[in-house]
Parts: structure tokens; sequence; C-alpha cells
């Protein structure tokens, strides 16, 4: 049987990291990393434990080769994680990343989310809501404010346009379908992707289109382009990819709040390459104590643009906003003013048939662009 034999020094002291510890009158800090985390702890300051004073803490250290234990005495850290900065493609709220940096409250949220009790998870996860809601709010604010006081013509090779509610405009463009980049709206990726599930628009046939009319199983603007399809296989199969493409950006404008907050808010049954980046283009995560997907005003407003200047390509520049208005429910003084940020001229026509005149709106897109001038601006803001 192995024999110990103890030894006391009280002129040494040995450094324990736990979750329980004591404050102490010398100052000191212990840091501790793993390969994922890193942790730090003091015995003095708000990150001190309340442990009380009238313990006293020894550990035992015990020489294998002699056999002898030497008793020190210990003083208990308590450690806290410092989580590394973390690399997300979407753009996120987030607390900042060092420990050095964050207040006492927010240390003591860290800590309530990784060990608190449910109820005081709970409590935690409903405050932390309440204030991102506020700066989601306020970034949304700032952003349309920007864009209504100052819309610039963005070039191609402007590096700022993840920024702008509109596609990249080319200015020296000589034609209407040379202004906007019809693979910036739709990525050849995601058009390769998009034809693969379009050959149900590619088969539609007339009586198929009136059932799905009854039906409302697509947007109004879907079935009118559907029932214009061009007759020759090449164009039938482009004209329907691009259709398809139209009808995930309505359907994603067209979701509510809460169906964004979903695990998976967009069908399964879409490409997995075109979900991804629709939701990477058009939405924001808010990281909190979970992640939450929210659509803010400016890509919202950036969403319908996209929509617009794809359905202008399929219109052949000459679109009718009627059908539109009642896919998106917006107002026509909404769409006036996109299709307006977007170069084009609008006009209202008066339009008589068998129920009497109606009056019908349409957005053009020709050259010179007209867009927005300073002075028009100016005069707005």
């Amino acid at each position: 049987m192995a024999t110990a034999k103890l030894s006391y020094n009280e002129d040494e002291k040995a450094i324990l990291g736990d979750q329980n510890n004591k404050k102490l009158k010398d100052r000191k800090m212990l840091v501790a990393e793993t390969t994922d985390m890193s942790y730090v702890g003091q015995n003095y300051g708000p990150l001190a434990s309340t442990m009380q004073q009238n313990c006293k803490y020894y550990v035992g250290v015990l020489d294998k080769t002699t056999g002898k234990m030497k008793i020190c005495d210990a003083e208990i850290f308590q450690m806290h994680p410092k989580p590394s900065d973390i690399d997300d493609e979407v753009e996120t709220f987030s607390l900042p990343s060092t420990v050095t940096e964050k207040t006492f409250v927010e240390k003591n949220d860290m800590l309530t989310s990784a060990f608190g009790s449910k109820k005081k998870q709970r409590a935690l996860e409903s405050r932390l809501k309440n204030q991102i809601k506020g700066k989601a709010l306020d970034k949304a604010m700032s952003s349309v404010l920007s864009q209504a006081s100052s819309i610039e013509p963005v070039q191609l090779t402007d590096s700022n346009t993840e920024y702008s509610i509109t596609p990249p405009i080319n200015q020296k463009a000589t034609t209407p379908g040379e202004v906007y980049d019809i693979n910036y709206i739709v990525h050849p990726n995601e058009k390769q992707a998009t034809a693969e599930a379009s050959g149900v628009f590619f088969d539609a046939t007339l009586d198929t289109i009136q059932q799905w009319r009854k039906e409302n199983k697509y947007p109004k603007q879907i079935l009118s382009l559907l029932s214009r399809m061009p007759k020759t296989e090449e164009r039938r199969s482009e004209q329907a990819t691009y259709i398809m493409y139209l009808y995930y950006l309505i359907h994603l404008h067209n979701l509510k709040q809460k169906q964004l907050r979903d695990k998976d808010p967009l069908p399964t049954d879409w490409p997995d390459h075109v979900r991804y980046h629709l939701l990477k283009r058009f939405t924001q995560t808010i990281s909190g104590t979970s992640k939450q997907r929210i659509m803010p005003a400016r890509l919202k407003d950036k969403l319908v643009c996209h929509i617009l200047v794809l359905c202008l390509f399929l219109e052949e520049f000459s679109l009718e906003l009627t059908n539109l208005q009642t896919d998106l429910s917006k107002s026509h003084e909404i769409l006036y003013k996109h299709c307006q940020i977007l170069g084009c001229s609008t006009k209202v026509k008066k339009v008589t048939t068998e129920e009497g005149s109606t009056s019908v709106r349409w957005a053009t897109l020709s050259l010179p662009l007209q867009l927005p001038t300073q002075e028009r601006r100016k005069r707005k803001h």
C-alpha cells in the first residue's frame, strides 16, 4: 500500500481555477486557454466571487518520486469564458467579444445564458429581444432616411453596392437592357439551379394556367407572364427559369416576420443554393441568446427593386404595375417611388373595358435614364 508524507509551507500558495472563489486583498488575474475557448479569472472587481471570507483552502501536491505531499494555501478563482470573434457571413448584432470591453451587466448576461436557471434565461432572452428590436428599428430608420436623402447612381464597379437598395446602374448603357446586369439579379449559379425546378412552368398549358388562376396558386404577375410564354424551346426555357426566380422573390417578400424566424422559412423543395443566397442577400440574423432572422426596411426595399428590374426584363422594359401592386400589397405611390429610383418614367393610361373605364399605371425603362436629380432630392427632403 502506497504511503505519503505531508509537509506544509505557508509561504507557498497554489492557484486553482473553479466556479467558486473568494475576494482577496492582493489583486491577481488567472488566464487559461483551450483549443476552443479562453478563460479569465480575477480575485478583485465585479468578477470576484462572493464566497465567505472565513474559509481557508489548501491544496496537496504529491511528489510520486519521494512519496511526499506538500500542502499549500490555495486561491480559488472563478473563471469566465472569453469567446473569440465569430466569423459569420450574415450581418449580425452582437456584444463586444473581449471580456475587458464588456460591462458588468453584459458579463452577468453571458453567465446567465450559459449556466442560469430556465426562469432567469427566459427573463434574459425577453430583455435582449426588446434591446434588439430597438437596435433593428434604429438601423432600419437610418437606412431609409439615408436612401431618401441621398440616392446616387451606382457604377457597376462600385464597392458599396451592398448598401444600396438598387442594383448597380451602368450609366454608360446604350440600350435599356444594358442599364442593369441581369446576371447581378439572377446569378448564373442560381439560374442553373432554378432551371432544374422551372420545368413546371416550361410545360404549363393555357388550361393549367387557368386552373392555377382559379386556385390562386401563383401571384398574378407570374400567371400573366406564363400566359405569354415564347414558343421556341430555348427562349421558353430561359423565360421559365426567370419567371420561377421571380416567383421565389415575390414569395420571400410576402413572408411574415413570424415565418422568417422559422428554421427553414423557405420551402424545402426549392433548390438549396437558391434558398441560401436569397436569405443571405435579403435578410439579417440578429444574435442574442438565440439567433433570429429579420428583413429590415432597407433590405425589403432592395428586394422590391430586384423584383421590379426582373419584371422589366421579362416585359421588355415596359411594365404594367397593376398585378405587382396586388402581389406585393403595395400602394401605387410606393411602387412609383421605387420605379423612379430605378430611373423609370411612370404614367397612367385609361383603359375602357366592358365593365367601364379604369386607370392602368405603367413604368418604362428607357434612355436617357430619369434618375432623381439632386434638386428634386433636396426639395423632397
